[in-house]
Parts: C-alpha cells; sequence; structure tokens
C-alpha cells in the first residue's frame, strides 16, 4: 500500500498538490504525512510512524501506532483515487487515440478520422487487440459514411470485418472465463481431483479453438500461459504431466520473443512487464512441484530483479502471491527471506483486514524461525504461539496442516506439553496417515523428550531410507524437514 500511495501522489499536479492542503487543513497528521511523501517519495509504514507520531511514540505502544497510521494512510488512499479518477493512466495508448478519434468524429472531422483510424486498425489487427476492434471498425463505417458514402464496397468489406472483430471478442472472453473458472476452482484445490479433471477439460477446448485461430497468436499465447501457469499450481498434474508442462512453458516463450506486442489475457499498460512478473512466479512454483527447490528459489530473485527494473511502474502482489512465495522461499531453506516476505504479507493483511479469511503471516513467522532456530531464536516465542491458538480457534479443516507448523515450534522451543497436544490433534493425524509411509512429526517429539540420542540417529536412517523409496512431492518436503529437526537434537 506504501509504494501505491507513492505513485498516485506522483500522479498529482501542482494544483492538486495546493488543494491538497486546503483538504485536509484541520488534519495536522495528515499534512505531517503529504510533506514527507512530498519530501522522500517513498515513506516506509516505520519512517511514517517517526515522523508522523514522532512526539508520541515514547508513550503509545507501537501497535496502536501502527493502526492509527493505517486509518490515516486509508483516508488518503481514497481522497487520492477520487482526485484522480478521471485522469490515472489506466488506458493504454490505443486505447486513448480511439477515444480521441471517436470525439473528432463528433466534430466533424471525419478526413482526418478516417486516415488516423486506418492506422491504428492495423496495429490492432497486428497486435490482437481484440478488445478495441469491434468499436473502432465501427468507427470507421461511420466516417465511410459520412466521407465516402458512395463506396459502398469498401462499407460492405468493413461490415465483414466488424462480424469477425465481434466473434474473436466473444472468444478472448470465452478464453477469460476460463480463467475465472480456474481460479474459483484454486480456491478449493483441496480436491485435486476434481480441478485436475476440469483442468483436462478446458485445456483441450482452449487448445482446439487456439489451432482453429491460429494465425490470431493472442490465443496461442493464453492458451500455453494458462497451461503452464494452472498445472504449475497442482503437484498431482506437475507429477503425471511435467513434460507436457515444460512444452506450454517453450511453446509460451517463444511466441512472446516472436510477439513482443501482443497482449496476453488483459489489454493494460505495460501488460509485458505484468506478465513476466507472473510467469516467474509460476515457474518457481512449478520447480518446486518438481523438487528442484535451487531453482525455485532462484526464480523469486529474478522476479525481485525484474521489479527492481522496472521500479517506476506499479504492480501489486496478491495474498496468494505471497503466500506462493513464501513456500518456494520455505521450500529451498531460505528462512531469512521467508521472514522478509513475512514482513510484505503483514502489511498487505494488516491493510486490507484480511487476516480472518486467509493463512496469517504469523504462521510463516513461526515457520521461518523453526528453520532458523540453531541460528535466529524469535524474541517472544509464547506470544507466536498464542496468537496461532487464536487463528485456530477460528479456522476450518483447511488450516489443519498448521497444527503441524506450531507443534513444531513449540517442540523447538522446549513447549513438549503444547507441542504434543497440536501434534496429536485428530484430523492431522488422520490426513499424515493416509499418506503411505509418511513418519508423524509427533514421532520426533516422543524422542526428544526421552533424550536419546542414538534412538534419534536411527530416526535419520529411517527418514532418509523412507526418503529414498518416495516419489511423492509433497512427503519428501516434509521429510526433508523432519530430518533437518531430528539433526538438531543430535
Amino acid at each position: 500500500m506504501n509504494k501505491e500511495i507513492k505513485y498516485l501522489y506522483q500522479e498529482l499536479t501542482a494544483a492538486n498538490k495546493a488543494q491538497l492542503q486546503v483538504d485536509f487543513k484541520k488534519s495536522p497528521k495528515m499534512l505531517c504525512y503529504v510533506q514527507a511523501l512530498e519530501e522522500m517519495g517513498y515513506v516506509s509504514t516505520q519512517k511514517a510512524i517517526q515522523v508522523i507520531y514522532a512526539d508520541k511514540s515514547q508513550n503509545i505502544e507501537s501497535t496502536t501506532l501502527i493502526n492509527r497510521f493505517y486509518k490515516l494512510r486509508r483516508t488518503l488512499h481514497l481522497h487520492l483515487l477520487q482526485v484522480l479518477k478521471n485522469t490515472l493512466k489506466s488506458s493504454t495508448n490505443e486505447e486513448t487515440e480511439l477515444k480521441f478519434l471517436q470525439l473528432l468524429l463528433l466534430k466533424n472531422e471525419d478526413t482526418y478520422v478516417l486516415e488516423k483510424a486506418k492506422k491504428l486498425e492495423q496495429k490492432c489487427w497486428d497486435d490482437n487487440l481484440f478488445e478495441l476492434l469491434p468499436e473502432l471498425i465501427n468507427l470507421i463505417i461511420s466516417a465511410l459514411h459520412f466521407n465516402q458514402a458512395f463506396n459502398i464496397d469498401e462499407i460492405a468489406a468493413y461490415i465483414e470485418k466488424l462480424d469477425t472483430a465481434n466473434d474473436l471478442l466473444h472468444t478472448l472472453y470465452k478464453f477469460k472465463n476460463y480463467v475465472n473458472t480456474f481460479r474459483l476452482k484454486i480456491i478449493n484445490a483441496y480436491n485435486y481431483d476434481d480441478f485436475t479433471t476440469h483442468y483436462t477439460h478446458v485445456i483441450n477446448k482452449m487448445r482446439r479453438k487456439a489451432t482453429a485461430l491460429k494465425e490470431h497468436k493472442r490465443f496461442s499465447l493464453i492458451y500455453h500461459y494458462v497451461g503452464f501457469t494452472v498445472g504449475s499450481h497442482i503437484q498431482t498434474i506437475v507429477y503425471k504431466t511435467g513434460n507436457v508442462l515444460t512444452r506450454h512453458l517453450n511453446q509460451l516463450e517463444k511466441t512472446l520473443l516472436e510477439h513482443p506486442n501482443i497482449p496476453m489475457i488483459h489489454h493494460v499498460p505495460n501488460h509485458r512487464f505484468h506478465i513476466m512478473d507472473s510467469l516467474l512466479l509460476s515457474q518457481a512454483l512449478y520447480w518446486y512441484q518438481k523438487g528442484n527447490t535451487k531453482k525455485s528459489y532462484s526464480c523469486i530473485l529474478k522476479e525481485e530483479e525484474l521489479r527492481q527494473e522496472n521500479s517506476t511502474i506499479y504492480i501489486s502482489r496478491s495474498g496468494n502471491d505471497f503466500h506462493n512465495i513464501l513456500l518456494c522461499c520455505w521450500g529451498a531453506k531460505e528462512y531469512e527471506a521467508v521472514l522478509k516476505y513475512t514482513k510484505d504479507l503483514k502489511e498487505l493483511q494488516q491493510s486490507n483486514a484480511s487476516v480472518k479469511k486467509d493463512t496469517p503471516y504469523f504462521i510463516y513467522e513461526l515457520m521461518a524461525y523453526t528453520g532458523l532456530f540453531s541460528k535466529k531464536k524469535h524474541p517472544n516465542p509464547l506470544q507466536l504461539i498464542q496468537l496461532t491458538e487464536q487463528f485456530l480457534k477460528e479456522s476450518d479443516e483447511n488450516s489443519t496442516w498448521v497444527y503441524d507448523a506450531i507443534g513444531t515450534f513449540a517442540m523447538m522451543y522446549g513447549y513438549f506439553e503444547q507441542s504434543r497436544r497440536y501434534l496429536e490433534h485428530e484430523p492431522l493425524i488422520k490426513i499424515y496417515k493416509t499418506i503411505p509411509n509418511n513418519i508423524l512429526t509427533v514421532e520426533l517429539l516422543d524422542l526428544v523428550e526421552l533424550n536419546d540420542k542414538d534412538q534419534l540417529y536411527q530416526f535419520v536412517l529411517r527418514i532418509k531410507s523412507v526418503k529414498k523409496q518416495s516419489k511423492s512431492r509433497k512427503l519428501i518436503s516434509h521429510l526433508n524437514e523432519l530430518e533437518m529437526l531430528t539433526k538438531l537434537f543430535l
């Protein structure tokens, strides 16, 4: 949110900024915030609190000040959006030009409109900008009627083109709606069989349509992009059709290189940057599912580098993006990176009041400190346990895995009684026992309480043996962590 405020403030004109001073003249805190934005550009949460609440920082708890700042920032955010609603650069150059030509036609500049509209039309066909073609072609037909009413053949040809453009736009929206169905299915991704069946059915429909319209490369781009990015989210799809997903990725990268101006799902400003950002995150997830955690984390680093290279362009991260990034960092044992992204997720969740709807940031925090146990200790482990307990009281079965995370954390910090309560949570045991050859974390707790080094060493050998026989990415990931934790007690 702080970055979004920065970019919104940069859009203001001098007159807008002067009016801002008038609008908030009765709010010294807001004026102080605005002054900081003017002087520094980007203002982090901590910096804002130091500047805005300097006189109160010694007497009021930091949590209270953070919440006050979030309310202040929210007020400014809504105000800036209202001020900029008609001037924000949310339209592409082609959309802006089309609107301008429509205005000129109303001013009887039909000859000029016809010349410019035909050039724009060619660009729209070349770049597959199907969102604009129906309106643009209709504009050309109107200009022809005004300017060349007797040019019946050309008008008839454009009427046919309009039919084609309408069909292409309809197909584009069909593809977009396929993406919507995947988003809905991912929410309930615990039903993997249903998701896989839906994925196969829809991807086959997209493939047939993209093949039939192969001269319009945008459909091929969407087909391969959706095939790869959606498939990479589900471990069973990666495991069973990994080679197919690799072909999707290779063909996608080849087509993107050959057609750098064609958008994919959405025609928006800087669309290629948005796509490459999303694609790198999907690649990270794909390699995580394949078990190549090093390559997975390298994709996360490349995504960060891409964002830094395009730092003037604002792009948001969703909660799901953060969860996938954190999963890949955790899988690669990059626990400091987990802490870094956890801080970003914390700000997103607190400023959007979404903690109750999603896996909260502090779950990843306790996972990070579990991995960092030998190097760095959490300053207040009981507070983290209490936060997680409160979350679990209000959670559903989709959060059952958290019992293992908090049970492991509690075990590492010596809270054995609490650890056993979490690790012996009946739904957790039931899920783990459905996985063939699984080794439960509570077995490590048993050995830790006995403090028997020989049995712990034999436990490590047992884990290594099971790993060699396993092909399940989920089980191997669990066993890798269990082996790492066991060695900390040797």
